[in-house]
């Protein structure tokens, strides 16, 4: 047992190489699967929703016994959060439905509601309707406009800069100022 400090006793000290590499691991790469306790506490639903929203095929596990992987975990936050925000299950599981029919992965979506509709944001920009089959809405990204506009004025104002050196005169030399009065001093 490796105490708080890192030493083990009876066995060598954890060093801070050893536990580099173990942060190192890509866990993406790691088959991980859950069983239906493990799902629901990671998936913040109870274990009866859980079983529930395999029977009406929200997410359904692999194998006997169910086992849940990362993407189902991932699904069940999303399903618990589009239910707290006011969607019926059956909104849920069309949107869901057309999401997955469109190829889409739930871990690369940002999804959003209103607590009667469900966009899907893509990171490329693209939203989608995710109650309407799939059909793309419109979307304006300001940022970029932003940024398109920021860049216009800036060389618009360079321009100007250039036409106006070009209209004024270059400096010659100094032209000598206003000659004092002579001083006239009384006698």
């Amino acid at each position: 047992m490796t105490s708080a400090s890192g030493s083990a006793s009876g066995g060598t000290a954890t060093t801070p190489e050893s536990r580099l590499l173990v942060t190192e691991i890509d866990l993406t790469r790691i088959d991980l699967s859950y069983g239906p306790l493990q799902a629901a506490r990671l998936g913040v639903c109870t274990p009866s929703q859980l079983a529930y929203w395999s029977r009406v095929g929200l997410v359904v596990p692999a194998g006997d016994p169910p086992r849940y992987s990362f993407r189902d975990l991932v699904a069940l936050r999303v399903i618990a959060s589009l239910l707290d925000a006011g969607l019926s299950t059956a909104k849920v599981r069309r949107a869901l439905h057309h999401l997955v029919e469109a190829g889409d992965d739930l871990a690369g979506l940002r999804v959003v509601t209103d607590g009667d509709r469900v966009w899907a944001c893509r990171d490329d920009g693209e939203i989608l309707d995710a109650l309407r089959h799939g059909q793309m809405a419109l979307f304006i990204s300001v940022d970029r406009f932003a940024a398109e506009v920021d860049e216009g004025v800036r060389a618009f104002a360079a321009e100007r800069t250039a036409f106006l050196a070009e209209l004024t005169p270059e400096p010659g030399p100094a032209l000598p100022g206003p000659v004092p009065p002579p001083v006239v001093m009384p006698v």
